[in-house]
């Protein structure tokens, strides 16, 4: 279902035969991806939850069609400030809109993010902290563009939960496991997770996905 929420082309999946979804998960896609990619994540993980999957505001074109972006690079792994900040922007946007139309308190609003969408969704959790109740970074990083100064400096007692392959040829392993030392610095209450496997999402990352989004239902 495409559902006109701010700035963003968005799509939204409910889930069947549930009259009050258990948690609004706002799943932000990767680098070159869209969000087809992270759409059917309630369907895959057969929870109550109802996925909003905005498109990147950055369109690239390449040989097997069009993908999308969150930001540029400045340099390897640093985000380009302006269109970072631009897009912190409309993700903040899109969680005080999805929080207004579909009634979600903020303890039942999750972020996850996949590769660069892991990034947004750490950035917009410091930009929204009272707004949302937990983030799943997958793949990730911490960002530190240049100039940006957050609108939260704490995530005290925030779930966090972090996962990385130790096969990463994309985002190394090391960078996984420095966001999850950084956001506990932050306070956040991380979870950290690795795979044996490559820059992708595993049956058993998924899995640990899973339960932790239970947790979240549950809390």
């Amino acid at each position: 279902m495409v559902t006109p929420l701010s700035r963003l082309f968005t799509r939204v999946y409910e889930p069947p035969d549930v009259s009050q979804p258990a948690l609004t998960v706002i799943a932000v896609h990767g680098f070159g991806s869209n969000e087809e990619d992270l759409l059917g994540l309630g369907r895959e993980l057969a929870l109550p939850c109802r996925v909003v999957a905005p498109r990147g505001p950055i369109e690239l074109r390449h040989a097997f069609g069009a993908g999308y972006a969150w930001f540029e690079f400045a340099s390897l792994g640093e985000p380009e400030p302006r269109s970072f900040g631009h897009s912190v922007e409309l993700l903040a946007e899109l969680v005080d809109d999805v929080r207004s139309r579909f009634d979600v308190p903020a303890e039942r609003l999750i972020m996850l993010g996949f590769s660069q969408g892991a990034v947004m969704s750490i950035a917009t959790a410091l930009t929204v902290r009272d707004q949302i109740g937990g983030v799943a970074a997958l793949s990730g990083y911490f960002p530190r563009p240049a100039g940006w100064e957050p609108a939260h400096r704490r995530l005290d007692g925030l779930p966090v939960l972090v996962t990385h392959g130790t096969m990463d040829n994309v985002l190394p392993v090391q960078w996984g496991r420095a966001a999850a030392d950084t956001l506990r610095e932050l306070g956040a209450d991380v979870r950290y997770e690795e795979f044996a496997m490559a820059h992708h999402v595993s049956a058993e990352c998924a899995a640990v996905v899973r339960a932790w989004l239970q947790e979240r239902m549950s809390a």
